[in-house]
């Protein structure tokens, strides 16, 4: 059971720096892409403040999104961490409890006349 958990473990770690590794990939070819356009924008009849804070506007946006992105990839990761524990500390009590319990049948087994 503990050499499955241990495998598990490792599958989580890799999806969540998969997944954090990706959504920064996405967010920098995002952040590309809305520069080149807001630069392709601020050479036209555009207002550039007006430009400027609809850009800062986005940028704050996008950083949100994807920050709640990696902060939910954290947390899910977490909560796999702490079942998988769960499990092992389950694993751990319930062979303490069978070693306890064969003791005690031997115990009795041997106080038998």
């Amino acid at each position: 059971m503990a050499n499955l958990l241990q495998r598990l473990e490792l599958a989580k770690d890799f999806a969540q720096t998969a997944i954090d590794t990706t959504v920064t990939s996405v967010e920098s070819v995002h952040s590309l892409i809305a520069d080149t356009s807001y630069k392709l924008l601020s050479q036209g009849a555009v207002d550039e403040q007006r430009l400027s804070s609809l850009k800062e506007k986005h940028d704050l946006s996008a950083g949100a999104v994807y920050d709640a992105i990696r902060g939910v990839n954290q947390s899910l990761g977490q909560l796999a961490s702490d079942y998988f524990g769960t499990l092992e500390d389950s694993a751990h009590a319930s062979e303490v409890m069978t070693q306890n319990n064969q003791k005690d049948h031997k115990q009795t087994d041997n106080k038998t006349p």
